[in-house]
């Protein structure tokens, strides 16, 4: 069973088969580019430049299918609710489909993919995006943060910093300071007396 109008993907990678559908949910969202997202299903993303982050709002899902081609289709299957929910993404580029990865929890089914190149698409799907597909902005991370993270992949904590150098990070600043207090003791000298001359043949 197919939705009308959405051609199943040409040569896709499957990583799982479904049963027989139950109900065919009737898709009330469909772009132009090729996205149905059937009712009450909801769609959240995060990227990088490399990969992205999908997250399936499905209640319960059961006789989970996810499929994948190099050309961005995403296909996921589930049964939820007695009903067969066909869920169709034509993503915005091209991605590596050998590297997608999925699971499948009580709440929905969550996907990581690798883009074919390195780069932001700032949207997900091609075409107008459903109202349905919104940013997980508790994932987001913009191209300054994602470049930082990778140059100071341990952050500026201190105590992450000692961690990842070891255990005499900073020793010579706890040095220092224990040099300046062991003169500071033995100097016996008073700011506010004079300097006693010395005349020297």
């Amino acid at each position: 069973i197919q939705v009308s109008g959405v051609a199943p993907p040409v040569g896709r990678h499957t990583m799982a088969s479904s049963s027989a559908p139950i109900v065919l949910a009737s898709a009330t969202s469909v772009t132009p580019g090729g996205t149905v997202i059937p009712p009450g299903v909801r769609v959240t993303w995060s990227e990088r430049a490399d990969r992205l982050s999908l997250h399936v709002e499905i209640a319960e899902p059961e006789e989970v299918a996810v499929s994948s081609t190099d050309a961005g289709a995403v296909a996921i299957d589930a049964d939820s609710d007695e009903r067969r929910l066909e869920v169709r993404l034509q993503l915005f580029s091209q991605i590596d489909a050998s590297k997608t990865r999925w699971t499948a929890s009580g709440r929905g089914v969550a996907l990581e993919l690798s883009k074919l190149r390195i780069g932001r698409w700032n949207v997900l799907v091609a075409g107008v995006t459903p109202a349905t597909i919104k940013v997980d902005w508790s994932q987001y991370v913009d191209e300054e943060e994602e470049r930082e993270a990778k140059l100071y992949p341990h952050g500026y904590d201190t105590y992450k910093m000692r961690g990842a150098m070891g255990k005499d990070w900073g020793s010579n600043v706890a040095h220092e300071l224990a040099a300046q207090k062991q003169l500071a003791a033995i100097n016996t000298s008073r700011p506010d007396e004079e300097d006693e001359e010395i005349s020297c043949y």
